[in-house]
């Protein structure tokens, strides 16, 4: 059997990381994990353990050099990629008068340039696949504003990109989706140095449950379980979806009757 060539970009932490777990467990798939922190990478490795079937390329998807050499390296070592999980991504909290212009341009460039330009790169393998599955990983911030005016609109960015790409891919028989998750529990606020220290960061996850019906924020596995079925056969006429995975906050609202439960 052939084997399924998926890759995931993030993948050494957070969402991508917990992905490439599940993934891997199938012996019929092989992963391979493109991230730009070697540091990160090895840290991955402890925590996924010496699987035969993951492998790591370190890069940049906003550099069109690295973005080129991986294609090369796809092209030659597997032929074609059957699955793409686009969920590198950063995030800077503040609003305009917060965000300077390079913090802004960093942002977009990471968040939805880099996701063009990646996808863009590896185009030509995933049309050999006759069947291949993209997933966009994207955020509730991008239906409604959340802390920072540049993730919000880098994502909302995404989801066109993830709408547009479904449309015009689907003569390839190329799926694109998108999953949109809420507050999650991963690394992402402490990488990029939204909170001081963890004891601020477990505040902010203990305060924000009451916002959620389902009355507990994500975990990974959560969103993990999404994007595996959206790279699956089982999901093969899903494409242009945006799935929001939030635990019911989107639809919180003081005017629904509550329940008297003990």
């Amino acid at each position: 059997m052939e084997k399924k060539v998926i890759v995931v970009t993030g993948g050494s932490s957070g969402i991508g990381l917990q992905t490439i777990g599940q993934l891997s467990a199938n012996d019929n798939n092989q992963i391979i994990s493109f991230s730009r922190s070697e540091e990160k990478i090895q840290k991955a490795k402890k925590v996924l353990g010496n699987k035969e079937n993951v492998n790591y390329f370190m890069g940049d998807v906003t550099n069109e050099d690295d973005c080129r050499k991986f294609a090369e390296y796809v092209e030659k070592n597997y032929g074609k990629i059957h699955g793409l999980l686009n969920n590198a991504g950063v995030l800077t909290k503040g609003g305009m008068e917060m965000i300077d212009y390079e913090t802004w341009k960093y942002n977009l460039n990471i968040n939805l340039n880099g996701v063009y330009l990646f996808t863009r790169s590896l185009l030509p393998l995933l049309k050999k696949a006759q069947g291949a599955s993209i997933v966009n990983v994207s955020s509730v911030a991008a239906m409604k504003p959340g802390s920072s005016i540049a993730y919000s609109v880098s994502k909302a960015g995404l989801d066109m990109l993830t709408e547009f790409l479904a449309g015009d891919l689907a003569p390839y028989k190329i799926r694109v989706n998108s999953v949109n998750p809420a507050l999650v529990r991963t690394p992402i606020h402490m990488d990029n140095k939204i909170f001081e220290n963890k004891e601020e960061y477990e505040e902010l996850l203990r305060n924000a449950v009451e916002r959620y019906p389902l009355k507990r924020i994500g975990e990974p596995e959560d969103i993990a379980n999404l994007i595996e079925f959206l790279l699956s056969d089982k999901s093969s006429w899903i494409t242009g979806s945006i799935m929001k995975i939030d635990g019911g906050a989107m639809i919180n609202n003081d005017l629904i009757p509550p329940k008297d439960i003990e």
